[in-house]
C-alpha cells in the first residue's frame, strides 16, 4: 500500500526543510515516500510532531485510509 504524509502548514514545511538543509521539493518527495535518504525517517518524525496527516491508500482508488501516529486506521474517506 502507498503511504503519504501530508503537512499543509507552509511555515512548518519551511522550518523542517531549513533544519535539515533540504529543498521544499525534496521534502515533498520524502513525505510521499519517494525518497529515502539518511535523514528521511527523522524528517518524517519531525513532520509527525508538527501536525502531519498520514494516509495509506486502500486497494480501491476511491477510498483513502487515514492513520493516527501509531499506524491505526482512524477513518476511511470515500469519494462516493
Amino acid at each position: 500500500m502507498k503511504q503519504i504524509i501530508e503537512l499543509r502548514d507552509t511555515e512548518k514545511r519551511k522550518m523542517i526543510a531549513e533544519t535539515f538543509g533540504i529543498s521544499l521539493a525534496n521534502l515533498s518527495q520524502i513525505l510521499r515516500f519517494k525518497r529515502n535518504g539518511k535523514n528521511a525517517e527523522a524528517i518524517r518524525r519531525m513532520a509527525q510532531e508538527n501536525g502531519e496527516i498520514k494516509y495509506t491508500e486502500g486497494n480501491e482508488p476511491s477510498k483513502v485510509k487515514v492513520l493516527d501516529s501509531h499506524g491505526n486506521v482512524t477513518r476511511v474517506i470515500s469519494n462516493k
